[in-house]
């Protein structure tokens, strides 16, 4: 069976055990003949703590796949297996073609030695304290390794443009004493290349003031060369910051600068500056004005405003509401410059809608469906992560794993997201909650620059402490500019597929996402939910690859949909007269174009990752499809009730606090009845609960259960709550939230699969609000399960 687990997560929570020193590290034979040290080599999505054991079969080689102008990274960890290393002696030399005369040079390969740091406060309880990898300090050669500890090596390499194809190996020697260990090296250079263009938007903010404050206090023209360091190092990553690194105070001069850095194509967009007059409202005359100059240039493609003082608005009553402020500051966008978009970081939401044009909300917040619709109309959808949300959801964060930093962009890709962005890179300093401003901190040792997630809001270390006048880079930001690669990658694949699909008429009508589906769906189930596997991400990435260049012999294109649960339709698109097989079985004619035929099975599955085979014959020509399809989710037909909100005496089952609970006859979706939950305005936390075996329902067991379901209407303003799950252990899983839109209904459908408690002893479940300037009101109707088999009520 597939199922969704955190494989990294499981090694790390093996740290304490004690284990049999030959386990781990060899011995050191007479004579010193053995290398002193082990070796492993992990995936360059692997984040190996330093105390983490070695696996019982840790990798050897180093195998790695990239197009031309990419940058590819691995990673060697060594453990000194008896006295500490002194001088450990790493080196690497040409990477040369096995079939040709080709070579990739040493002087395209680079070697950092990892840097570690301490984590004492958690971030999420899911990772444990202790030291993590993060800095990557340029290597002089030689390494110190402590006896017991591990001691990452990281390696990038970067494939020129014009790379010859082929495969390519080499080897990385470590040695200090005894016998060398040479660790083999094997690139395969695919038959593309990425553009220097990245085809998706990001906004990953630069903050002066601490990069002034790292380097020496530097000021005037000098600060501005420092910052701009880090804003090159920013864009070589495929992450192009915000504001340009230049002053804007004076109109001509910014305007006379910006060319330099707008014209780069490796910059996606950048943030206009927004200027304020005395009563700090727009100036829209200087706004007007600045917009005006960029565009006799051709500088506005690129340009959008965001505005830091509507920076996550809320509602508020009275004059205070940030809505209001939101649409005022448009208004005036709009008359100073209307053609240059307006991006908030919020969620797409009818109360401002018309007045928002790119829609920016948390990772968690976002809802597809409305962002299509929003989209369909003209405006555009970024999304950001930050301090929250939090593992499950993927971040940035040290103490994370780096399988979710990598999937963000397959997601974005996914979802057409069309933009990213985060809030600062360098802030090396430290937020004094009690003073209510950011302070000096050891960004070396201490790895919270904002409380509650370490790592937040920096990418980027200062390198004076080390002698480097200028920025150093970390293992996030080399993953992040994997995870910006492998969205080049799906790019390129989708022109691939208009290729096949312009040969078949159907360039403006074919459905790409449905025939890139098969690979998300074995990499994440949604944005909450997906495997921590490192190697499955490579082995997809590399399929993805062989698919862009493999040749065709009969143009045919696949698409697969997942109309019911268990179900998955596939489509093969081919050109008219052939013949086409699905796992050996004749496919059905669905329908015939001009240029095309389309066939169709229908499959049903058990949860579980199964093989499919696809085989298109015409006029003697074969062209074999192979995919993968990921089922997770078990045909459920039954429902089971848990509360109907029909009677009061189901109602007193629910306890809550400062949240009103009554019956309704409003807004009812089975029966006559719906629970009336009104949340109060100004207190932490209101919330319901349904809690405990026997008297808010029958069984703690719920592992027989599918999903959880209930409805919910929202007469009011748009609604954001959380579905938190109660263990019998004391644990909880409060990663569930919910966005309903104003004037809407919407069916809440949790699979209980990604609910990550013993689902044998749940205490129960709990709804829950943030601390809100206003009341809320909201329906519920039909809490429910689904299930494979008949069972009894969960009613007590």
């Amino acid at each position: 069976m597939f199922h969704l687990f955190r494989l990294r997560k499981a090694a790390i929570a093996v740290l304490a055990v004690a284990l049999l020193p030959g386990l781990l590290m060899p011995s050191v034979h007479a004579g010193n003949e053995e290398a002193p040290f082990e070796v492993w080599v992990p995936t360059n999505t692997d984040k190996v703590m330093r105390d983490e054991p070695f696996p019982a079969e840790a990798g050897k080689a180093m195998k790695l796949g990239a197009a031309r102008n990419e940058y590819e990274a691995g990673q060697v960890i060594v453990k000194a297996a008896g006295a500490p290393l002194r001088k450990l002696q790493v080196s690497v030399g040409d990477l040369k073609q096995t079939d040709g005369p080709a070579k990739i040079g040493a002087e395209h390969i680079e070697l950092f030695k990892q840097h570690y740091i301490e984590v004492t406060t958690l971030t999420t309880p899911a990772y444990p304290k202790g030291w993590y990898p993060d800095a990557l300090i340029p290597l002089d050669g030689k390494l110190e390794v402590e006896t017991g500890h591990n001691q990452g090596i990281w390696v990038k390499i970067y494939v020129p443009k014009g790379q010859p194809a082929g495969v390519y190996t080499g080897q990385i020697t470590l040695h200090e004493t005894g016998k060398p260990v040479r660790i083999p090296v094997e690139l395969t250079v695919w038959d593309f290349e990425l553009t220097d263009e990245s085809h998706a938007k990001t906004a990953f903010g630069i903050w002066g003031g601490p990069i002034q404050e790292a380097h020496g206090n530097v000021q005037g023209e000098e600060a501005w060369r420092y910052i701009e360091k880090y804003y090159w190092a920013s864009v070589e990553h495929r992450l192009t910051p915000g504001y340009l690194p230049i002053p804007d105070t004076d109109i001509d001069e910014y305007v006379e600068r910006a060319p330099k850095f707008v014209n780069d194509p490796r910059v996606s967009a950048y943030r206009l500056p927004y200027y304020k007059d005395a009563q700090g409202e727009p100036d829209t005359e200087r706004i007007k004005l600045l917009v005006d100059k960029l565009r006799e240039r051709g500088l506005l493609d690129k340009a959008y405003f965001y505005v830091s003082e509507i920076d996550e608005p809320v509602p508020h009553p009275g004059a205070s509401n940030h809505y209001d402020r939101v649409k005022a500051i448009n208004e005036a966008l709009q008359q100073a410059a209307p053609d240059v978009p307006h991006l908030v970081t919020i969620q797409p939401l009818e109360e401002l809608l018309g007045h928002v044009d790119i829609w920016t909300p948390e990772i968690d917040k976002f809802d597809a469906g409305f962002a299509e619709e929003r989209q369909a109309a003209g405006e555009s959808v970024w999304w950001y992560t930050s301090v929250f949300p939090k593992h499950p959801f993927p971040s940035y964060h040290t103490d994370d794993d780096l399988v979710g930093t990598r999937l963000l962009a397959w997601m974005q890709r996914d979802y057409g997201v069309e933009g990213t962005l985060y809030w600062a890179t360098t802030q090396f300093q430290k937020y004094d909650s009690g003073q209510k401003k950011y302070v000096s901190r050891d960004v070396w040792k201490d790895p919270l620059a904002f409380p509650g997630a370490n790592g937040d809001g920096y990418l980027f270390y200062p390198g004076t402490e080390i002698g480097i006048d200028g920025p150093v880079g970390t293992i996030r930001l080399e993953v992040l500019r994997e995870s910006m690669e492998d969205y080049e990658y799906l790019w390129q694949y989708e022109q691939r597929l208009r290729r096949t699909a312009a040969e078949l008429g159907i360039e403006d009508d074919f459905p790409y996402r449905a025939a890139i589906r098969p690979f998300y769906d074995r990499l994440y189930e949604n944005v909450r939910s997906f495997a921590e596997e490192p190697a499955n991400v490579l082995e997809v990435r590399g399929e993805i690859a062989r698919e862009i260049v493999a040749p065709q012999a009969v143009p045919a294109l696949v698409t697969v949909d997942s109309p019911a649960a268990g179900v998955r339709d596939v489509a093969v698109y081919a050109a008219k007269g052939a013949e086409v097989t699905v796992n050996g079985r004749p496919a059905e004619l669905a329908e015939q174009g001009p240029a095309y035929d389309k066939y169709t099975v229908r499959l049903e599955l058990a949860p579980g990752l199964h093989d499919v085979d696809i085989i298109v014959n015409r006029d003697g020509a074969s062209e074999a499809i192979h995919r993968k399809l990921a089922v997770r989710e078990r045909v459920a037909p039954y429902v089971i009730g848990l509360n109907d909100a029909e009677t009061a005496a189901a109602i007193n089952r629910f306890t809550s606090s400062a949240v009103g609970l009554s019956l309704s006859a409003e807004h009812a979706t089975e029966g006559h009845y719906a629970m009336k939950a009104d949340f109060s305005a100004n207190v932490n936390f209101p919330n319901f609960r349904l809690f405990e075996a026997g008297k808010g329902f029958r069984s703690a067991d719920w592992s027989k259960f599918e999903t959880l379901e209930f409805d919910v209407f929202n007469p009011g303003g748009t609604a954001q709550f959380y579905v938190k799950f109660h263990g019998l252990n004391g644990k909880t899983d409060d990663s569930f939230i919910q966005i309903v839109r104003s004037g809407h209904g919407k069916t809440i459908r949790i699979p209980l699969r990604q609910v990550n408690l013993d689902l044998t002893q749940i205490k129960g479940i709990e709804i829950w609000m943030w601390r809100s300037a206003l009341p809320q009101t909201l329906y519920f109707d039909n809490f429910r399960f689904t299930s494979v088999a008949e069972q009894a009520p969960m009613t007590p």
